[in-house]
This record gives structure tokens, C-alpha cells and sequence, in this order.
């Protein structure tokens, strides 16, 4: 059975893979995707009506196309054997369907079958070399195994030809921010937030930006804005708490980190700005308990050297949470690599 992917959190030590949900928004298939196996009436609805232009198509082209949409169909159903059955039958019918490579380079990269992933987003370039959608994918998956070098021109190339796509454009924007093109990377953000007002990670990578240009006031507006969109925000609460602790409020971050933990309870960042909160209120006992805890914790997919640096950053009290992020950030690829 292939893996269903979460959409990110885009915290710096959540962005570890960029997981094709990206893709699943950017190229049109459905987001909604079945619980606990139960279809959604709307979901069995697409189904039926995907089937139903499948009977009615005439040429081959259009049964393959119409295929790709069921098998679309069956993949927000959860029924992904069925969805990866309609877009093989999709190319078996026509095989330039280049929409048929991209979704089941979609699914083998849901598989970490990244090789074959690679494959199939190549023929999606090489059939449409005019559409942004292959560029983006190849872009995304080359992102998400650290070959950020090869994925910075693809996704500029994804960029160029579609106005739309946001997510390729995000993630363009990490990639400029370590590579300290601060400039480019707000521009690109600014734009996600105007074509994606509700996507809080964009506002989010703002917020963090202005705190590596030590602007902690426009950092808390962002947070503001972010809790007053929607007061239950992790990304909101993670800003907060960095704003309070920049003014060394402890208490507030404190209790700010308590409320992002709710969402994400394994977030490094947010157990280190913890640690950090009880160092500087003299709870120095609690606060090497707390780092040994994440050392030792299956659960948490950093490798034990990342804890131990946090160790020395808490136990030296560090006046600057922004030297943690930028070390889970910069070293994510290989703190976290793709499962095989």
C-alpha cells in the first residue's frame, strides 16, 4: 500500500523533505483525501463522475485523459491501487500523456521509489516542455534529497512559466534563504501570501527572516497577524514565543512554546527555544533534563550530535535562538535524509 504524505509544517526543523503534497496542490489533484478509509460523499461523487466521462470518452486521447481523472478520483478516495491501475491504462492508451507520468511519479516518490519519481517527472519535461508542471516536480523531489544546487534552476524554470504554482515558488524561497539572498526570497514570499493568503508557513519564513535582520517588532506584527487570522496557529504561537524570548520575556515564551507544542509536541525548535526559556529562568535542572529527554528519544528523527549542539547552546545560555534555527535548517538534509 503506498503512504499517504502530510503537508509540511514549514518550521525550520520541519523542513526536512518537501513531500509531494505540494504536488497534489500544485497540479490540481484533490487534497482532501479519505479518513480512516471512508470516502466523503463528495469524494464518491468525483468518482462516479470521472467513470461516467471514462464511458462517455470516444478517442484514445480522450479516454486517457479521462482516466487520469478517475485515477485522480481514487487517489482522494484513498484507493491508490486503483488510481495507479487508471493512469498506467492512461499511457496504455496514449503515452504522451505527460499529466499520466507526473501522477505516478507522484505516487512512486510517496513510495520513496525516488529513482523511478525522477523517471517519470523527466518524461512529464520532455513531453511538456512548455509547462511548468514537470519542472516543478523534478525541482521539488531534487529540493527534498539536498540536491538543492540542481533544484534551484528548475524551479526558477517552474516559476517562469507558471504564474500559479506557489509551491515550487515556496520552496524556492528556502532555497534562497540559505543561500542568504534575502531579498529574492521575500519577494517570492510576498507573492505566495498574495496567491495563498491563508498558507501561514509563507508568513511564517517572513517572520524568521526579519528576525535574522534583528527586527523582533516586525516579527511579533507578523506573529499578531498570523493569531489574529487564526488564534490557534502553530505558526503564530512559534513566532510569538521567538518575539518574547528576542525581549528576554521568558514566562510569555514559555508559555508560547506550550501552545506550538500542542500542534507539533516533537518540534526540535520548539523544545530547544524550551530549554533555552528554562535555562534563563534559573530552571537550569529542568532545562538539561528536557535536552537529555530529546536525546534519547526514539521518536525524534535527529541524529544524537544535533542534540548534544543544542546541549552546549543551552547549558552556555545562548542569547540567540536564530543560531539554533540556522543550524537545524542549514544541516536538515543531513540530520534527516529521505527513507529509503
Amino acid at each position: 500500500m503506498r503512504r499517504a504524505q502530510r503537508s509540511p509544517v514549514w518550521f525550520p526543523d520541519s523542513i526536512l523533505l518537501v513531500f509531494p503534497a505540494c504536488l497534489l496542490i500544485a497540479c490540481g489533484a484533490g487534497v482532501a483525501r479519505a479518513q480512516n478509509g471512508a470516502p466523503t460523499k463528495a469524494q464518491e461523487e468525483a468518482v462516479a463522475k470521472a467513470q461516467s466521462a471514462l464511458a462517455d470518452a470516444k478517442s484514445p486521447a480522450e479516454k486517457s485523459a479521462a482516466a487520469v481523472q478517475l485515477g485522480r478520483a481514487y487517489y482522494d478516495e484513498g484507493q491508490e491501487k486503483k488510481a495507479e491501475d487508471q493512469f498506467n491504462d492512461a499511457l496504455a492508451l496514449d503515452p504522451s500523456n505527460a499529466a499520466a507520468h507526473l501522477e505516478l511519479g507522484r505516487l512512486d516518490w510517496g513510495d520513496h521509489h525516488l529513482d523511478k519519481a525522477q523517471d517519470e517527472f523527466q518524461q512529464v519535461m520532455k513531453l511538456a516542455p512548455g509547462a511548468g508542471a514537470g519542472y516543478a516536480a523534478e525541482g521539488q523531489l531534487l529540493a527534498a534529497t539536498g540536491h538543492v544546487a540542481q533544484a534551484r534552476p528548475l524551479l526558477e524554470k517552474a516559476d517562469a512559466l507558471d504564474s500559479h504554482d506557489w509551491p515550487s515558488r515556496y520552496q524556492l524561497s528556502l532555497i534562497l534563504l540559505d543561500a542568504g539572498e534575502s531579498g529574492p526570497a521575500r519577494e517570492l514570499l510576498d507573492e505566495v501570501i498574495k496567491l495563498q493568503p491563508d498558507y501561514m508557513p509563507a508568513r511564517e519564513q517572513l517572520a524568521l527572516d526579519r528576525f535574522r535582520h534583528g527586527d523582533v517588532q516586525g516579527a511579533q506584527a507578523d506573529a499578531q497577524a498570523m493569531l489574529t487570522a487564526d488564534p490557534k496557529s502553530p505558526e503564530g504561537h512559534r513566532i510569538m514565543a521567538l518575539s518574547f524570548f528576542k525581549q528576554r520575556q521568558y514566562e510569555q515564551s514559555l508559555a508560547e512554546c506550550a501552545l506550538a507544542l500542542q500542534d507539533r509536541p516533537d518540534s526540535l525548535e520548539v523544545l530547544a527555544l524550551q530549554a533555552i526559556d528554562l535555562w534563563e529562568l534559573d530552571r537550569k535542572k529542568e532545562a538539561r533534563q528536557m535536552v537529555m529527554d530529546l536525546a534519547r528519544d526514539p521518536n525524534v528523527r535527529v541524529k544524537l550530535a544535533n542534540a548534544e549542539t543544542i546541549c552546549r547552546w543551552v547549558v552556555c545560555g545562548s542569547q540567540d535562538i536564530a543560531a539554533v534555527s540556522d543550524f537545524v535548517r542549514r544541516n536538515r538534509y543531513v540530520l534527516n535524509p529521505p527513507e529509503e
